[in-house]
């Protein structure tokens, strides 16, 4: 039996009760939503840095109201999509989940929308932990 410590997304509902952990194995996760006024998408890149979120990319499609432009170290134009990098931590992140479908995070790759564990409408709070993960075999999962 080996371990190993990674950093996990804490979810919490808006009564502070965990509803899931996520183990982020590259400690890496993207806020996925809908813009509810340009109806793209739009990726929001946060990894963990002890127990902060640092927010340090976002990727859009349509340049206009509500989008960033500046306040990021650079904004560039990558595949099509407009980037903007920057460095802001935060120690939680409360979000109110949408009533558009794809209003999630993206984990490996995959979309776990929030209505997994909530109503449209409702408060998830992110967050970061660590967690001990127990496996078996030579090579750590992931």
């Amino acid at each position: 039996m080996n371990l190993r410590i990674v950093s996990v997304l804490i979810l919490k509902n808006g009564q502070n009760k965990t509803v899931a952990r996520l183990p982020l194995y590259d400690g890496q996760f993207i806020h996925h939503y809908i813009h509810s006024v340009h109806k793209t998408a739009v990726d929001e890149y946060f990894q963990i840095k002890g127990r902060n979120l640092e927010l340090f990319q976002v990727k859009y499609d349509t340049y206009g109201v509500g989008m960033p432009s500046d306040g990021g170290e650079a904004f560039t134009i990558e595949d099509g999509r407009f980037v903007v990098k920057m460095h802001r931590t935060f120690s939680n992140i409360p979000i109110r989940v949408s009533i558009v479908p794809q209003h999630g995070v993206i984990v490996e790759n995959e979309l776990l929308p929030f209505t997994m564990w909530m109503l449209p409408e409702s408060e998830v709070i992110l967050s970061a932990g660590r967690m001990l993960i127990f496996y078996n075999g030579r090579s750590s999962p992931k």
